[in-house]
């Protein structure tokens, strides 16, 4: 049985590697599909991730979740009623204590209705 001993390379980290592709891409040798998957790479973001602070019985928690739901986005609803850890993390994001509060990356939206919560996904460009 052989085994081989990789020692003619160092160990390299995924980022250094994306930046070796991206330093060929430019000098020209792969071509223009590689190109344009260059540009997927530079300007590729995760999705963001969308929270959804709410209440079991409230009216405009259900309406946000519905709405939410309807028009694709993918979201985590996280009861406050029943988990406190949860409610004080609400707090501390949002400066307050009214549900719903929704959350996306940074941005926070706080005691709304479902045209605010519209209003408030178009102005920050937040897509499903």
């Amino acid at each position: 049985m052989h085994f081989h001993r990789r020692t003619e390379c160092a160990p390299r980290s995924l980022g250094k590697i994306i930046l070796e592709s991206a330093m060929e891409v430019a000098h020209g040798t792969h071509g223009t599909y590689q190109l344009t998957a260059l540009r997927r790479l530079i300007y590729f973001r995760p999705p963001m991730q969308l929270k959804l602070y709410s209440r079991e019985w409230c009216s405009w928690c259900i309406d946000a979740k519905d709405y939410l739901s309807e028009k694709g986005y993918c979201f985590k609803e996280i009861d406050v009623g029943k988990d406190r850890q949860a409610y004080e993390e609400m707090k501390q994001v949002s400066a307050q204590t009214y549900v719903p509060t929704f959350v996306a990356g940074d941005k926070v939206l706080a005691n709304f209705d479902t045209e605010q919560l519209q209003k408030f996904l178009s102005e920050h460009q937040i897509n499903p």
